[in-house]
């Protein structure tokens, strides 16, 4: 899923009020008598000055109706900036997860050279395993968080000692992995929720019931993306597949290429490389190759998936 955002400008007209001033000129003309001209010339008092109080003109100040200026929600705001703006500055990829981020750490490093990965994985591990420990997540890091479905820690067992199935562990999933992102998201940090790959029918897994728990997350919270690295190891409808058609990649020095133009993405049903139970791979894995660049995409440009 790619949840690229509409972006929109938006403005505010406000209106301005112009004040009108008023003059009041005031004339007085004063006229003198005439008589004849032989006749003396009349003794002319003046007449005492006559103070002339200025009118009072009433000043009107005009009501203007308020402007109403529509409330900006702060998703707003941001979506009105270009993307090229927004980008967020990194300077460190923080990796979470169990073995299927073991076997794509190297392919992750290797695709985003000029961002430090910092480890914070485990086979077999399951998000409430890193919920005590530091996530080293700062304003300037994404975090990572890659997990498939595991159970089999201390804290993912139910009241009998066995480990949660089903809906109590999309549940259980849902919850710490929200306890991760919000920690992140404390620090200033971008999260990266992978999404995971089907694994083969005879391995139960609740794939389906995780994914839809990373999209809600991804959805509700800003700073908080999704990408489905999983689909880069699966067919074009969502299947579960061994193998699938080489790249560029595979076919690079003759690696990794069968005579069939195939190369293998999953090696026993859930890990990618094709020797079973080995890691670090000894082998082209173009499962963990595939699955990597898919999440090195997104963390180096959270916001696009966001």
């Amino acid at each position: 899923m790619n949840n690229t955002r509409a972006l929109s400008r938006m403005s505010v007209a406000v209106g301005t009020v112009t004040a009108l001033t008023v003059a009041l000129v005031v004339g007085i003309n004063v006229a003198g008598a005439s008589g004849d001209a032989t006749a003396p010339l009349p003794v002319v008092v003046p007449a005492p000055p006559v103070t002339v109080e200025p009118a009072v003109v009433p000043v009107v100040v005009p009501v203007v109706a308020p402007v109403e200026v529509p409330v900006v929600e702060p998703a707003e705001i941001v979506e009105s900036i270009p993307p090229e703006s927004i980008r967020p500055v990194l300077d460190r990829i923080v990796l979470v997860g169990d073995s299927l981020a073991d076997e794509s750490a190297p392919v992750i490093e290797f695709v985003t050279p000029t961002l430090p990965v910092i480890r914070k994985h485990m086979g077999g591990t399951a998000p409430c395993d890193w919920i005590a420990g530091d996530l080293e997540a700062t304003p300037t890091s994404v975090v990572v968080i890659t997990f498939t479905g595991n159970n089999m820690t201390p804290c993912m067992l139910d009241e009998s000692g066995q480990g949660l199935i089903g809906q109590r562990l999309v549940d259980k999933y849902r919850q710490d992995v929200g306890l991760l992102v919000e920690r992140a998201r404390a620090a200033g940090a971008w999260v990266v929720l992978v999404g995971q790959a089907q694994h083969h029918p005879s391995r139960p897994s609740q794939v389906e019931g995780i994914n839809a728990a990373y999209r809600d997350l991804a959805d509700r919270l800003p700073m908080v993306a999704f990408v489905d690295a999983g689909a880069a190891v699966e067919t074009p409808d969502g299947a579960y597949t061994d193998r699938l058609p080489c790249t560029e990649l595979d076919t690079a020095n003759d690696v990794g290429c069968a005579a069939d133009g195939t190369t293998v993405v999953r090696g026993d049903g859930l890990h990618f490389c094709p020797v079973v139970a080995v890691n670090p791979c000894p082998v082209w894995s173009g499962g963990a190759v595939r699955y990597g660049v898919a999440i090195a995409t997104a963390a180096e440009n959270p916001q696009q998936f966001d």
